[in-house]
Formats: structure tokens, C-alpha cells, sequence
């Protein structure tokens, strides 16, 4: 059986909007086929240095094929960090686009061979050393979007399908899909649209553009795009650009997940389409679930706003209030650390090369480290991480709740220092964003002065689009 079940037709598989190359399930099940006989019959690690392109979709696809183990990486970040991984891990094969061997070389990694195919590169390195990999290790990711951590999430081929069917049963998709594949193709969301898809025999536009960028809008008008997935700062840009005044007649299936998309864009984009006669998913997930955990039926965004769904099929959510993993599910409604329980669960974290030989270290269970509830229907409700809780005053303070309260008014971080909780706003005048900290401030029941609240020009965000709070850190240090 092939890898996502992928059935060798002339339908359209992909489309890459910056060179117009189309490519037949038929043509990338060949080309992805000589790509995994070049590197090898055993078992190998293969680093892909990944941009959402016909290349690294063949590769991605051929080496898992094959039965490689393949580590994804941006495709955009700074070499160094390629580089510092190639060394950590010591792959045998790097790929990517043109030009690839020759920058890393003048990094200083040792490459054997360099072998230029289907318009990108298959680089042989001199640095792999030999080792055990484990049988059922198919995929790494790295862990939430940051870009100079070593810890990688080692997932199985069956990890990866079991999360694409669900997806795929949960959308509805059929071959007459065509989803704009705009997020990072190393991003566990952006995969995820990837993956769904090609078991669905749907199509992929393939765009690195943003949305602030006209050409996207163009690819997705003239390509007769279905769908498009996005995490909340695609949405404030989605409102920056006008989209809800825009055409796309094609448009059926918006989604959204990589963290909490606040009650006024989901109500806004709920109803747009809506009126338009589309459905909008909300969805929650982890990368260490392969991305997917649960997802809100479109129908119950009106009378569910603010949850984070119900499982995905095949999935199980409990909560659990101490330590003890598998302790009695808690009562509705009470708030505790969610775990979930599904065949797309990770074996367990590598942080350097060894680690390739581990199997299966969580048996299908992951504490997630959200915390949340369960209601009465068994929709989960997401209140935090157990890591954002601050003290100000002698209270025990929610930071993700903080947050929610200022992004009420516009785009924001919040943190906790030492003395006080920062928030640092993308909106308002001086004197508004004096009126927010109040209003926060009385709701909290903590007097303002634990609150300090500054105006920034733009939230910094990971290559996924998720706030970053390394850097916002920085600003209170």
C-alpha cells in the first residue's frame, strides 16, 4: 500500500503557483518513486529542507514512500539552523531546492554528493553515522513552530495517516477539493492540509505567498480555489486585505486552528460564510498529535463559540486534575489538564541523534498541558497552558484568559514579569489602551497597577504565526 493510500490517476495532484507546473497523481507517485530509489532501499534519515513547491511535496511524499525517516524543515529560516541540525542528527541525505549543497557547504557541513533532480537537490553527506533507526519512526516535526530547538517530535507513518483520515472524514473532502496551500509545509497545520488532501486525491495550489501579497488572491482566483486554512494572525490579515468583500466564487471551506482564534473574527467569519453557503471549521490541535485533536461542526460555532471542538475521529479527550495520567476522568465542566487519546499520538521527543532509535513512548496517550474542560456534550473548552499562570497581588492569574480580555480591543501578547503582568498592544491610542488596562483590571478584581500595558507596532510571530513570547519576552527584559 502506498504512503496516504495515494491511487496513481490523471487527476490533477498538485499545481506550484510560481512555476504553473501541474503534476497527475500519476506523475507524482513516479517522480516521488525515483526520488526513494535514489536514496536508497535501507532505511535512512532524510533531512528536507521544505517550501510549499512541487519538489518538496514529491520528496516529502517519495521518502516516506520508500520507508525513509524525514525530518521537515523550513525551507525559509536562517541556513544556520539547518546546519546546526544536520549536525546534531547526522542525516545521511539533505534535500532541497537549487543551490542548497553549495550554501551549506560554505557553513562547513561535509557533503559527499550532490545529485540535481526533478528541479531540486539530493545531497549525500559525509557526516551520518551509522546507528539504529527505529522501524516505525516515519516523520519528525519540530516542536511549535521555533526555529533553533534540536527537539524534534517523532511521529510513525501510521501516526500521520491516521490523523489525515480523520481530517479528511471531519472536512468532507472529496477529489473535487482544491485547498490554496499557503501555511509552512514544515508546520504540523499546513502538513496536515497537505496530507488530507492527497488521501482525499483532492488538488494542492501550492503558494509561498502571503496574504498580503496580491499574487496569492490571483492563484486562488484563477486556480478556482475551494478552501483555505489559516491561523489567527492569517485572520487579522485576512480583515487587513478586505477578504470578506472579496469574489472567490470557488470559496466553500475556510479553516482555522495554531491557537485561539478570538469570539469576534470567529463570529465575523462563522457568519460570512454562512451567508455565502460555506462552512467555517474551528479546529484544536498539537503537533505532537500529528496536528489535528479536535474540531467544532460548523453548525455549533453559533451555540459552542469559544470551544475548541470535539475529538476527532477515532480520539478520546479526558481531563485529568493531578498527576496521575490515568486518573478517573474529572466531572464536567472542571477544569484540569486535557489529555487526549488517539492513534495519531507521537512516539515521544528526539533531541539528538540516538533518540532516532526509540519507539513508541506514550502509547497513544498525550497530556496535552492545556488546560480545559469538558461540558456537557463533551465539547472542550480551552482556559490555558499550565505553564501561563502568573501571580500579581497574590492572585493566581490565567495569562491566556488576560490575553483574551486585551484582544478583545485588537491584536496583543501578554506575559508575566516579576513584579506585573505586561501586555504589549498592536492597537489604540495611548488614552484607549489606559482604558483597556482598567476595564481588565476591574474584571480581574487586581488593581491596575499589576498591570502594565504598553502600544507596540505589530505582535511578533513564529514562522507558523504564532505569537512569539521569546521575543516579547525581551521586551520586558
Amino acid at each position: 500500500m502506498s504512503f496516504l493510500g495515494l491511487a496513481p490517476s490523471s487527476s490533477i495532484a498538485l499545481v506550484d503557483a510560481a512555476t504553473t507546473e501541474r503534476l497527475t497523481y500519476a506523475e507524482l507517485a513516479r517522480q516521488g518513486r525515483t526520488i526513494g530509489a535514489t536514496l536508497g532501499v535501507d532505511k535512512q534519515v532524510v533531512f528536507l529542507v521544505a517550501r510549499n513547491d512541487a519538489f518538496s511535496t514529491t520528496a516529502y511524499w517519495g521518502a516516506l514512500d520508500a520507508g525513509h525517516a524525514v525530518a521537515l524543515l523550513d525551507g525559509h529560516a536562517a541556513l544556520e539552523t539547518v546546519a546546526t541540525l544536520v549536525d546534531a542528527y547526522r542525516p545521511t541525505w539533505v534535500a532541497g531546492p537549487i543551490g542548497l549543497a553549495g550554501r551549506l557547504a560554505a557553513l562547513g557541513t561535509e557533503l559527499e554528493a550532490t545529485t540535481e533532480l526533478l528541479g531540486g537537490e539530493l545531497i549525500r553527506t559525509t557526516v551520518a553515522s551509522r546507528r539504529d533507526i527505529h522501524a516505525d519512526l516515519g516523520l519528525m516535526l519540530t516542536t511549535s513552530g521555533t526555529t533553533g530547538s534540536r527537539k524534534l517530535v517523532r511521529l510513525s507513518v501510521g501516526n500521520v495517516e491516521a490523523n489525515a483520515a480523520s481530517i479528511a472524514e471531519s472536512l468532507a473532502l472529496t477529489p473535487a477539493d482544491r485547498a490554496l496551500a499557503m501555511l509552512p509545509f514544515h508546520y504540523s497545520f499546513g502538513l496536515s492540509v497537505v496530507n488530507s488532501h492527497l488521501l482525499a486525491g483532492a488538488t494542492l495550489v501550492l503558494t509561498n505567498d502571503g496574504v498580503l501579497q496580491r499574487g496569492l488572491w490571483e492563484t486562488f482566483d484563477n486556480e478556482a480555489c475551494t478552501s483555505l486554512a489559516g491561523v489567527p494572525y492569517t485572520y487579522q490579515m485576512l480583515e487587513r486585505v478586505g477578504f470578506r468583500q472579496m469574489e472567490l466564487p470557488a470559496l466553500r471551506v475556510l479553516q482555522q486552528a495554531g491557537g485561539a482564534l478570538d469570539r469576534r473574527l470567529t463570529s465575523l467569519y462563522r457568519d460570512h460564510m454562512a451567508q455565502r453557503g460555506g462552512r467555517f471549521f474551528v479546529m484544536y490541535g498539537q503537533t505532537e498529535a500529528t496536528a489535528r485533536i479536535a474540531i467544532v461542526p460548523p453548525g455549533r460555532l453559533v451555540d459552542k463559540l469559544g470551544s475548541a471542538g470535539v475529538p476527532v475521529p477515532g480520539g478520546r479527550l479526558r481531563i485529568v486534575q493531578d498527576s496521575d495520567a490515568e486518573a478517573a476522568p474529572a466531572r464536567s465542566q472542571a477544569a484540569g489538564e486535557v489529555v487526549y487519546e488517539g492513534p495519531n499520538v507521537m512516539l515521544g521527543y528526539a533531541s539528538a541523534a540516538d533518540d532516532l532509535a526509540r519507539g513508541d513512548e506514550l502509547r497513544g496517550v498525550l497530556r496535552t498541558g492545556d488546560i480545559g474542560y469538558l461540558d456537557d456534550e463533551g465539547f472542550l473548552f480551552l482556559v490555558g497552558r499550565s505553564r501561563r499562570i502568573a501571580k500579581v497581588f497574590g492572585h493566581r492569574l490565567n495569562l491566556d484568559e488576560v490575553e483574551a480580555m486585551v484582544r478583545e480591543s485588537g491584536p496583543a501578547a501578554v506575559i508575566g514579569g516579576p513584579d506585573a503582568i505586561w501586555a504589549f498592544c498592536a492597537f489604540g491610542t495611548p488614552a484607549e489602551i489606559e482604558d483597556v488596562r482598567q476595564a481588565v483590571a476591574a474584571r480581574l478584581r487586581v488593581h491596575r497597577a499589576g498591570l502594565r500595558f504598553r502600544h507596540v507596532d505589530a505582535i511578533p510571530t513564529t514562522d507558523s504565526g504564532k505569537t512569539d513570547y521569546r521575543r516579547v519576552q525581551e521586551w520586558v527584559e
